[in-house]
């Protein structure tokens, strides 16, 4: 969300390792599963199963149960450190702690997530078809199609249902990504030559935020390793892409927000 009056940003995020691209993915997922689930039309729940079997696939594949509880005793143990810091809060330390540990106690106890999947055997047989180009019409799986004649109360009821088993995942994450976007390192910064490069002085980071105007028609590039971060801006080269309204093209110097972001 812009201030009124100031020009349309883009921000994007880029993981600085295997786990926030882990997490970044399940976000994304769980915000567009959360979106169709809103809608009342058949079509939308019927997205919203497709999304729902990408979560169970992705989660059962990596093992997020176990990164999850290795980010949020890392999390743990930094806010520890912070407890004799002046003028902190002491409320608010035992607020977020008591947090961190209940996200923990919940994630410990759950099944693998996503493993739920297997044991239906009703969406198992559906995921089967879908995986087949048209492979859910009413002639082919009268089954699913006789629910998605059912009202949007009664679908929106299964579907949370079924994806119950992940939430203390969708729980313990969203705290983690908060937690991590709200403890960054932030810099305005201006490319030259369309390229900046960012040391890291031994810091360690989890995610990177790049924001800047909407009228450009660059994308953003990075590469990086432990010690530091190099991001390019380039024109995307494909052919038939969308038209840019009022694309800013043929600049060098690109000005940009950065945050460097990360649990410590």
């Amino acid at each position: 969300m812009n201030p009124q009056g100031q020009a349309p940003t883009t921000l994007f995020e880029f993981p600085l390792n295997e786990r926030f691209r882990t997490y970044l993915r399940l976000e994304s997922l769980y915000a567009r599963w959360q979106s169709l689930l809103l809608d009342c039309a058949a079509q939308s729940h019927h997205t919203a199963l497709l999304t729902l079997f990408e979560l169970f696939e992705y989660a059962f594949r990596y093992d997020v149960k176990g990164d999850l509880l290795t980010d949020l005793n890392r999390c743990k143990q930094t806010l520890e450190r912070f407890r004799d810091l002046p003028g902190l809060s002491e409320e608010k330390l035992k607020q977020s702690l008591f947090r961190i540990e209940d996200a923990q106690r919940q994630v410990e106890k759950s099944p693998k997530f996503g493993s739920n999947l297997a044991d239906n055997e009703w969406l198992f047989n559906v995921k089967t078809r879908m995986v087949l180009a048209g492979g859910v019409c009413s002639f082919d799986v009268p089954f699913y199609y006789q629910w998605l004649q059912y009202t949007p109360e009664s679908r929106v009821q299964d579907l949370e249902s079924w994806i119950t088993p992940m939430l203390p995942m969708f729980d313990a994450l969203k705290l983690l990504m908060m937690m991590a976007r709200e403890t960054c390192k932030q810099m305005q910064c201006v490319s030259t030559d369309k390229a900046y490069q960012q040391p890291l002085n031994g810091q360690k980071f989890d995610l990177m935020q790049v924001q800047y105007s909407s009228l450009s028609a660059y994308i953003p590039d990075i590469s990086a390793n432990k010690h530091v971060i190099w991001l390019r801006f380039a024109l995307p080269t494909y052919r038939g892409q969308p038209s840019r309204p009022n694309a800013d093209l043929g600049v060098n110097e690109i000005p940009f927000d950065l945050k460097l972001c990360g649990l410590f």
